[in-house]
């Protein structure tokens, strides 16, 4: 009786030697799978790469992220709700905002040739406006690339925070020098903005109020008490198909929202789309090579019924003999994904030089992750095993002593 190694190594062997006396064979099944995968691996890459580039950028754009309320009401927002809110799941950042009377003011600086208006933005850390930069202390504020270059100034310079407003019939003025902490990236925002701590813009509510803020000067009806409560917030999600949940969750509270959604819902959808239209492709080239497959397993046991007889007679069992056919499908699927793993490269490469001036250093039109190749190798084996299997079962019910009689 031979023993499981000895018996492994004949079924290696003659694997080896069958493949090399029908190697042209094996390398025609080699391209017919090479044919079927490498567009798809390509038109799948191309779904990640152009799709997955649009939703990336859009998930590091905080304006498509945001979250906010588009009237205030009769709504107001104290500690507690802010507190609950930031800990729902669906929430990356979460920051009260003050009255609009706040949050235009003019900055000046001595290289400026005139005041520059600027929306003030409470920040804090995790906002997603700051881009990794750290939160300015107080006394100290973010600007915009625009801003500073409106302000002519860069970061460390300081700039003088201007007001203006009425109390008792009497135009009050106060000014506030503020050091510019840093700049922003330009992708972040491309507006005229600057970044501060929450506790700067209600000072400037409280003082335009007409109530005394020390550090704006001694003038006002008196120091007012902090309330904890606002009119408005900025929330983020963590990406954009967590978007339309937190606005639904919001909305469940009695609050109107808006959002990017109709933006958001045009990239998501393309993305069903084209990964309906790809598994539509993919289902037709599967469905083609799995029969050219199943042909070419049944013409190859119908050339072989000798030999799976002769195999017979000298005590292989029904195993060994569909062991066979699957150990050289497999390795024809493995050519094959060779194969197909070139042509993906050479197309990847040519359409990603096309697109090179659209994208960033960092971004590709056709980009696929070792999963999706791996996807494919374990696709063409299972297209390649199947047919062999089945061909197998045909060749180990061959009857012997018949096959040898007729021949």
């Amino acid at each position: 009786m031979t023993s499981w190694p000895a018996s492994i190594t004949h079924l290696l062997r003659l694997t080896l030697r069958d493949l090399w006396y029908e190697r042209w064979l094996a390398f025609c099944a080699a391209c017919v799978l090479a044919a079927t995968l490498a567009p798809l691996w390509t038109l799948w890459g191309l779904e990640r790469g152009v799709i997955g580039t649009l939703i990336e950028r859009q998930n590091r754009d905080p304006a498509m992220l945001q979250v906010l309320p588009e009237t205030t009401g009769s709504h107001r927002f104290d500690a507690d709700w802010f507190r609950r809110v930031a800990d729902w799941p669906g929430v990356a950042f979460v920051m009260p905002e003050t009255r609009s009377i706040a949050s235009q003011v003019d900055l000046f600086a001595d290289g400026a040739p005139a005041p520059v208006r600027v929306d003030l933005q409470p920040t804090a850390p995790g906002d997603p406006l700051l881009a990794g930069v750290s939160p300015p202390p107080d006394g100290r504020l973010l600007l915009t690339r625009r801003a500073a270059q409106q302000l002519r100034v860069v970061a460390g310079q300081t700039v003088t925070l201007a007001l203006e407003r009425e109390r008792g019939g009497t135009v009050e003025r106060a000014a506030l020098p503020l050091v510019v902490a840093a700049v922003l990236p330009v992708t972040q925002q491309d507006g005229t903005a600057a970044l501060c701590g929450l506790a700067l813009l209600e000072d400037i509510q409280s003082w335009r109020d007409g109530n005394t803020v020390v550090r704006l000067g001694p003038q006002g009806n008196g120091e007012a008490p902090r309330s904890g409560v606002y009119p408005r917030f900025r929330a983020y999600a963590p990406s954009i198909q967590e978007v339309a949940g937190l606005a639904a969750r919001m909305e469940a509270e009695g609050i109107s929202v808006y959002t990017r959604a109709r933006e958001i819902a045009s990239t998501l959808g393309l993305q069903r789309n084209l990964r309906a239209v790809l598994a539509m492709v993919a289902v037709i080239a599967g469905a083609g090579a799995g029969v050219a497959l199943i042909a070419m397993q049944i013409s190859a046991v119908q050339r072989k019924r000798r030999e799976y007889a002769l195999l017979q007679l000298v005590g292989h069992g029904r195993g060994w003999l569909m062991a066979l056919p699957c150990l050289a499908a497999s390795a024809t699927a493995l050519l094959g994904a060779l194969l197909a793993f070139g042509v993906y490269l050479g197309a990847a490469g040519a359409i990603n030089a096309y697109f090179a001036r659209y994208l960033s250093s960092d971004e590709a039109a056709v980009a696929l992750g070792p999963q999706g190749f791996a996807l494919g190798v374990v696709a063409v084996l299972v297209m390649s095993i199947v047919p062999a299997l089945l061909g197998g079962w045909r060749a180990s019910n061959v009857e012997a002593a018949d096959v040898l009689r007729d021949n």
